[in-house]
């Protein structure tokens, strides 16, 4: 497993996203990086249920500590204050909960803050996808581009390790969307260690969450902000299944619209029909929810066509063209987005 991934937009910008399996080894690198307590400041979610963590965010030493919650109806003006009365120390951000990533991301795009150190989510899900190519996630893209650098971004790999199950699958979902779209390597190899990864085997997983970092690295040095823009129909469906399906899993809902985008590529001639399958069946494998029949097609069509979705308005956007590989082309057919729906009631036992 590799330790350390260095992401480098030119070559005086330039920092590590660093992978540990131990939380309690963090207060051993800051203080190789010469970063004392008394002169750390420290941001974090007040719900936080690492306990390891949640130690290190409230020992006595600290500089300064800003527990914040979702619920706080003033957290963005009070990250901005702490941030504003910290200039001179370290700030380590503990980035737990989606929500803090999105307060933190606007501050530091817009102004001058610069972050020190910043744990990347402890959620299987957002490890892959705190670095990503979304707009409204894109966090280290963001800061790259307004070049505020971090001095290092770090990954808990216990975590994932010690995951439930519900979570781990939403980290592999993920792992398979980014695979699929921008890494044919990545894929394969995804195919040949799949029982491993099904066992949470802490080589493999340790592994796929090195790979996908260095996915993300690639998109990152190449400085694609124009692709990031155009609309990814996968996206389309992901919210139209979760509006439709509001109990499900992160998990369940990217297998869902992963599968819809992939029939897209398919009958678009973009994917061969042994590749569609094959992407079809990796999340069959994880016991996801495309085996489940929770609406029609046409239920799903009028939903679809009641939103201002980027597929009904007919705008061009990305396809999956090969695996590994996106295209930009035309919006499908009604007629097209309808079949796809059907793809998703595949069950591997029917005809048994």
């Amino acid at each position: 497993m590799c330790e350390t991934i260095y992401i480098e937009k030119n070559k005086s910008s330039r920092f590590g996203v660093h992978f540990y399996n131990d939380s309690t080894e963090w207060n051993v690198f800051l203080e190789s990086c010469g970063v004392n307590a008394d002169k750390l400041a420290v941001i974090y979610n007040k719900n936080i249920e690492n306990e390891t963590w949640k130690a290190f965010a409230e020992a006595k030493n600290n500089k300064a500590v800003l527990p914040i919650s979702a619920e706080d109806a003033n957290k963005s003006a009070s990250v901005r204050n702490f941030l504003e009365q910290n200039k001179e120390n370290y700030t380590f951000v503990i980035l737990e909960e989606p929500f803090i990533m999105e307060t933190i991301r606007g501050i530091v795009t817009s102004d001058d803050y610069k972050l020190s150190y910043i744990l990347v989510p402890v959620t299987p899900f957002a490890q892959f996808d705190s670095v990503s190519i979304r707009p409204k996630t894109d966090l280290v893209g963001d800061i790259i581009t307004k070049e505020i650098f971090p001095l290092g971004i770090y990954v808990d790999t216990s975590v994932i390790l010690n995951a439930k199950t519900q979570y781990f699958l939403g980290g592999i979902a993920c792992a398979f969307r980014l695979a699929v779209s921008y890494k044919a390597s990545m894929f394969e190899w995804m195919i040949s260690n799949l029982y491993e990864l099904l066992d949470c085997e802490a080589e493999a997983v340790c592994e796929l969450l090195c790979r996908g970092y260095n996915v993300h690295k690639e998109r990152i040095e190449k400085d694609t902000a124009k692709e990031r823009s155009l609309p990814v129909y996968g996206r389309d469906f992901y919210t139209l299944f979760s509006q439709m399906k509001s109990e499900s899993s992160e998990a369940d809902l990217l297998a869902l619209s992963m599968v819809c985008q992939s029939y897209l590529s398919w009958k678009s001639e973009l994917l061969s029909m042994e590749e569609y399958y094959e992407i079809r069946d990796m999340f069959v494998a994880f016991g996801l929810a495309i085996t489940e029949t929770f609406a029609t097609d046409e239920e799903l069509m009028d939903a679809l066509e009641r939103t201002e979705s980027d597929l009904i308005a007919g705008k061009e956007g990305v396809y999956i063209r090969k695996l590994g590989k996106m295209v930009i082309m035309n919006a499908p057919s009604k007629e097209l987005i309808k079949e796809a729906f059907g793809q998703i009631y595949y069950n591997e036992y029917e005809n048994e």
